[in-house]
């Protein structure tokens, strides 16, 4: 009898011990997220870089489970040689799994007497879904506008916050009469800017921007997870919010070449950006509001792993 009682504590005590190391290593990685994101902002650069085919660019972004790909328009997208780069690969990347969301975006559209170049956008979207094979259309719109830029964020931050939100509201309608996705990029401390939502109540611009759109891709540019300045500390209010508002974040890193070394992998290189990104994805693999890690941007990203 004392034998199995010995015998039945060592059990328990070993499976205290694994549970522990559970907990202690993380979750399985094979409940990781691996989903990404990423965004292309020349793509005849990018075919031109990789022998004129799509196939290896496609090819690339499948084997690292990318999801979305916001790339660029141009402005004479609609005809010639130009919309058949843009048809050609938008129709491999959807048969690879990939959709393609149409990006754009200057810091001045929010400023009235400049709201029409977002109109002129978003009418040659539409009027380049209009003409495309259903394999080969936009799936949705990401916009890229960064209005905290302008001198007169500095001049009065509440009053072009305030023209931001109306921005948005007009994008989100137009995209939606059309059945498009709705999504933008947002920096990572939009959670400290004060606005109203649409019953009155008092919000954050970051809960607001999530409230309106199908997704957010966080500008999270750092180059370490951990620490007051690393990655998992800017994301978790906007974590946080997003959970709270059923709405999907990608949280972005920049591997493309930048004045200040840690808000980029450039110099790193690839072992350094898989390992934070591997991260991030143990920290927010079972939460809903996690859609994986965007990366900035896929010309850059197809270097470093080169």
């Amino acid at each position: 009898m004392r034998k199995k009682r010995i015998a039945i504590a060592a059990a328990a005590a070993a499976l205290l011990l694994i549970a522990g190391l559970v907990k202690w290593c993380g979750p399985s990685t094979e409940n990781i997220n691996r989903n990404s994101a990423t965004w292309v902002w020349d793509l005849k650069s990018l075919l031109d870089e990789n022998g004129g085919s799509a196939d290896g660019i496609v090819s690339f972004m499948r084997e690292r489970d990318v999801r979305y790909a916001y790339v660029h328009t141009t402005d004479d997208m609609g005809a010639g040689e130009t919309n058949e780069m843009f048809r050609s690969f938008i129709r491999k990347a959807a048969e690879a799994g990939i959709e393609v969301h149409a990006l754009g975006g200057e810091r001045d559209w929010v400023l009235p007497g400049k709201r029409g170049g977002m109109s002129d956008f978003l009418a040659r979207v539409a009027e380049y879904n209009e003409t495309a094979e259903e394999a080969e259309k936009f799936a949705g719109i990401h916009l890229d506008v960064e209005p905290y830029l302008l001198d007169e964020w500095e001049a009065d931050e509440a009053l072009v916050a305030s023209r931001w939100i109306e921005m948005m509201e007009e994008f989100v309608s137009f995209a939606r009469l059309r059945g498009l996705e709705t999504g933008v990029d947002l920096p990572f401390w939009l959670d400290r800017i004060p606005a109203k939502a649409g019953n009155g109540d008092s919000v954050t611009l970051d809960q607001w921007m999530m409230s309106s759109v199908d997704s957010v891709a966080l500008m999270s540019y750092r180059d370490e997870a951990e620490g007051n300045n690393g990655v998992l500390s800017l994301v978790r209010g906007e974590m946080d919010h997003a959970a709270e508002t059923g709405r999907t974040v990608w949280i972005g890193l920049n591997v493309a070449k930048d004045s200040d070394n840690l808000l980029t992998f450039y110099e790193e290189g690839p072992d350094s950006f898989r390992g934070v990104a591997d991260r991030i994805r143990r920290e927010y693999g079972d939460s809903p509001a996690f859609g994986g890690i965007a990366v900035h941007d896929l010309a850059n990203w197809m270097r470093i792993e080169s």
